[in-house]
C-alpha cells in the first residue's frame, strides 16, 4: 500500500512539474551566422570540408586567410620604425576537452602519435651541474570512457603543430626578414641573444606550450636559418604560472564575477535571448539526439562539434545537422548566448576577467617607451614632462592624460629603484600563447570583438611604431595649464596597430576614427581599468543602467505571451548558465506539501487499522 501511494505521489509531483515546465515557452529563431559556417553544399554523412570553415584554420588555406598586411599609408609606411610586437595566440587544433557523449552513436578515437612532447631535466648545486636524458612523452592508450587512443584530453595535435609553424614564418615575414612582406620599410633586428629580446609567456598546459614552442621554432628558423638555429640556440624559457592562479585567461580561480552572472542571467535582455533559442535546443534534443543537453550547452557542444568538422577523426556529426542549417544555427546560437555574456553591460565580466592581463601589456608598452627615448637621448625631456605632471596632481586639478599618468609613474619607479639610474631592458618580441578565453575577453574589454569564435591558432597583434619624423616640441617651459599639458602628449609620437587574423582593427578602438595607426594613448585609455586587483565599477563601466532585474511576475507575464510555442529546459550545471528558475522552486514546494499530506494520511490510517484491528474487513479484497 505505501509503495502504491509512493507512486501516486511521484505522479503527482510530475505532473506539478510538467505543468510549470508548460508555462515556459519561447518562439523559434531563424537567425544565423553573418557569414556561411558551410560554403560548399555537403552530403548527408559525409565530411564537411574544414577548409570552407573559417573556425577549423585549415592549414591548406591558413597562409594566405592569416598573411600580416604591411602599413597601407606610404608615408607612414617609410617613416614609422617598429620597436616592440605583442602577440597574444590561441593555441592551434586539439583533442576534445572532456570525454563526453555528445549525441547518440557518438564514438571517438583519438591518436598522437605523429607528435611527441619532449622534455629534459638539469639540476643546478652550487658548483656541481647534472642533466638527465631527453625524453619523450607518450600517452597510454585511454579506456573508452575517454578518448579510445593515445592522445591526451586537450592536447595539441600534428594540425595544431603545423598552423603555428605556419604563425611562425608570416610572423618572421612581416618583421624580421628582408622583403615584400614587411610591414614597415624597417625591420627588427635581433641577434642569438635572444633571451634580452623574445620573451615567451603561455599557461602551463600541453596545448599552449607546444603551440608556442613550435611557432617560436618556426619563426627562429625562418630568420636565422634551420642549421644556424640548432647550432646556436640550445634553449628558450617559457615563462608560466601555476595554472589555478594563472590570469592569462579567464580563470575563475581568481576572478569572482558570480554575482555579474546572476545579474546578467536574470536581465530582460538574456531571458529573451535564451527564449528565442529554446526550440533549436529541442530540435538538437529530438533530432540531433543530443540527448544531454543540459550539461552539454554551449561549450561542451560546440567543442564536439567543432572537434568533430575540423580533424580527420572519421565519427561524423548526425544527419540532422545538415538539415534546415541546424548546423549553421547551431553554432550561431552558442555564439550569441556567449557575446552576451562577455559584451554584457560595457564588458564589465571581460574587463574583470583580463584585467591584470592587460595591465601586463601595457606595462610592456611603457618599458619599450621608456627604452626608446633613453636610446635617443630624450630622458631630460620625460624628466621636466614628469614635473609637470607631479605638480598638476598636487594642485588638484583634472585628470591629466591617462598616458601620462602611467608613464610618469613607471619612469619614477625605475629612477627610486635604481637610485637615480635608468637601466631598462625589454624584449621586442612578446608572446602570449593562450586560449580563446584570453583572446574573447581582451577583445570584448576594448570593445573591439565581432562576436565570432576565435579560431584555431588565432593571433592578435599589437604593434609599437615610433616616429622620428614628427618634430619634438621643446616642453622646458611648459606651464601646468590643463590643455598645454595635454597637447604636450605630441611630444611623444608613439602609435599602435591592432590585427586579429591578419585583418587591421585599429580604426575600431575608441578615439581612433577609423585609422590604421594610432596614437598609443588611445590604448591606455581605452584599457584604463587594467589592474592587479578587482577593478572598480566606474573604471569598468562609463554608464551602468541595473533596470534588467525581472520580477517573478513579469517573467510569468512573458512567458505565458508564447504558450503555443515548444518549450524545452536547458540547465547547464557545468557551463555558463546559471539561470533562476523559480517556478521550479514554487512546483517543488508544492510538491513537498503533497508529501506531507500523503505521510499525514498514512499515519491515520495505520491508526484506524489499530482501531479496527478486530473487525473483519473483508471488503478490501474486492478493492485490491
Amino acid at each position: 500500500m505505501r509503495k502504491a501511494i509512493f507512486l501516486i505521489f511521484l505522479r503527482l509531483v510530475g505532473g506539478v512539474i510538467r505543468k510549470g515546465e508548460k508555462n515556459h515557452d519561447y518562439s523559434f529563431n531563424t537567425d544565423t551566422l553573418d557569414s556561411n559556417i558551410i560554403n560548399n553544399s555537403q552530403q548527408l554523412n559525409e565530411y564537411v570540408n574544414p577548409a570552407n570553415i573559417q573556425y577549423c584554420a585549415d592549414t591548406s588555406n591558413f597562409e594566405k586567410m592569416r598573411r600580416i598586411p604591411k602599413v597601407n599609408d606610404t608615408e607612414l609606411f617609410n617613416q614609422m620604425n617598429l620597436i616592440q610586437v605583442q602577440l597574444i595566440t590561441r593555441h592551434g587544433a586539439r583533442t576534445p576537452i572532456k570525454s563526453v557523449k555528445c549525441w547518440e552513436g557518438f564514438y571517438q578515437s583519438w591518436n598522437c602519435d605523429d607528435l611527441t612532447t619532449l622534455f629534459q631535466t638539469s639540476a643546478f648545486h652550487k658548483n656541481t651541474e647534472t642533466q638527465t636524458l631527453k625524453f619523450s612523452k607518450h600517452y597510454i592508450k585511454e579506456w573508452e570512457k575517454n578518448l579510445n587512443g593515445t592522445c591526451k584530453m586537450g592536447q595539441l595535435i600534428l594540425q595544431g603543430y603545423e598552423q603555428h609553424r605556419i604563425n611562425g614564418k608570416l610572423l618572421a615575414e612581416a618583421y624580421f626578414k628582408e622583403g615584400e612582406n614587411l610591414v614597415t620599410r624597417s625591420r627588427f633586428k635581433i641577434d642569438f641573444n635572444l633571451r634580452d629580446e623574445i620573451y615567451i609567456r603561455s599557461s602551463d598546459l600541453q596545448r599552449t606550450i607546444m603551440s608556442a614552442s613550435a611557432l617560436i621554432t618556426s619563426l627562429l628558423e625562418e630568420i636565422f636559418g634551420k642549421e644556424e638555429t640548432f647550432q646556436n640556440i640550445e634553449s628558450l624559457p617559457i615563462h608560466t604560472l601555476d595554472i589555478l592562479s594563472d590570469y592569462l585567461f579567464s580563470n575563475k580561480n581568481i576572478v569572482d564575477n558570480s554575482r555579474d552572472l546572476r545579474r546578467l542571467f536574470n536581465s530582460k535582455k538574456f531571458q529573451e535571448l535564451i527564449g528565442n533559442h529554446t526550440s533549436l535546443y529541442m530540435e538538437l534534443y529530438e533530432n540531433a539526439k543530443v540527448k544531454n543537453i543540459r550539461s552539454l550547452w554551449p561549450f561542451d557542444l560546440i567543442d564536439c562539434i567543432l572537434t568533430s568538422l575540423c580533424t580527420g577523426n572519421y565519427n561524423k556529426l548526425p544527419a540532422a545537422f545538415f538539415k534546415n542549417n541546424l548546423l549553421e544555427r547551431t553554432i550561431s546560437a552558442v555564439e550569441k548566448e556567449v557575446s552576451a555574456v562577455y559584451n554584457w553591460d560595457n564588458s564589465i565580466i571581460s574587463k574583470y576577467d583580463i584585467g591584470r592581463f592587460l595591465l601586463e601589456i601595457v606595462n610592456y608598452i611603457l618599458d619599450v617607451i621608456l627604452f626608446t627615448e633613453k636610446k635617443n637621448d630624450e630622458f631630460l625631456n620625460i624628466s621636466v614632462l614628469c614635473s609637470n605632471t607631479k605638480e598638476m596632481n598636487d594642485n588638484n586639478l583634472q585628470e591629466i592624460p591617462y598616458l601620462l599618468n602611467l608613464l610618469c609613474n613607471k619612469y619614477e619607479s625605475y629612477y627610486a629603484i635604481n637610485n637615480g639610474e635608468i637601466n631598462i631592458k625589454v624584449p621586442k618580441f612578446i608572446l602570449f600563447s593562450g586560449h580563446d578565453t584570453t583572446i574573447i575577453p581582451t577583445l570584448a574589454s576594448l570593445d573591439i570583438w565581432d562576436g565570432h569564435w576565435p579560431p584555431y591558432a588565432s593571433t592578435l597583434i599589437i604593434e609599437v611604431y615610433y616616429n622620428p619624423f614628427i618634430k619634438k616640441e621643446s616642453i622646458g617651459d611648459f606651464s601646468t595649464d590643463q590643455s598645454r599639458l595635454e597637447s604636450s602628449q605630441s611630444i611623444l609620437p608613439y602609435y599602435i596597430r591592432l590585427l586579429y587574423n591578419g585583418v587591421v582593427l585599429t580604426g575600431k578602438l575608441k578615439g581612433c576614427n577609423g585609422n590604421e595607426i594610432c596614437h598609443v594613448s588611445n590604448l591606455f585609455l581605452a584599457s584604463k581599468f587594467a589592474s592587479l586587483n578587482k577593478i572598480k565599477k566606474d573604471l569598468a563601466v562609463n554608464s551602468t543602467k541595473r533596470s534588467d532585474k525581472f520580477s517573478n511576475k513579469s517573467l510569468s507575464h512573458a512567458n505565458n505571451s508564447n504558450q503555443k510555442s515548444k518549450k524545452f529546459d536547458v540547465n547547464s550545471s557545468n557551463g555558463i548558465y546559471n539561470k533562476s528558475y523559480s517556478h521550479y522552486f514554487f512546483s517543488f514546494l508544492l510538491g513537498a506539501l503533497t508529501s506531507f499530506l500523503v505521510m499525514f494520511l498514512i499515519k491515520k490510517l495505520n491508526l484506524l487499522r489499530s482501531i479496527f484491528k478486530d473487525f473483519d474487513l473483508s471488503t478490501n479484497a474486492q478493492i485490491n
